[in-house]
């Protein structure tokens, strides 16, 4: 327990800073005109929504609740017949 709590809270805050990074680099590639800083910087941000992500998919709190019982939850094949008719032509 205490790993995964580790994990999801050393992601978030790693991916706050990348984000304060990548805005920052981003403010300064505007600021002065240096496409390099701009490049980087939108980079840096791109990586910090994966890090986000990634955090926030380790919390188990977000996992969702699967129901066996429930009649939603067919198959892919029982609640497309078209995809049941394709498979049998091959």
């Amino acid at each position: 327990m205490l790993k995964i709590l580790a994990k999801g809270l050393f992601g978030r805050l790693l991916s706050y800073a990348a984000f304060t990074l990548g805005f920052w680099l981003l403010y300064q590639g505007f600021s002065r005109p240096n496409i390099g800083l701009g490049i980087v910087g939108a980079a840096v941000v791109l990586l910090a929504t994966y890090l986000m992500v990634q955090a926030r998919k380790s919390d188990p709190s977000y996992l969702p609740i699967f129901d066996e019982n429930k009649a939603g939850d067919a198959s892919i094949s029982e609640a497309n017949p078209a995809t049941t008719e394709d498979t049998e032509k091959l």
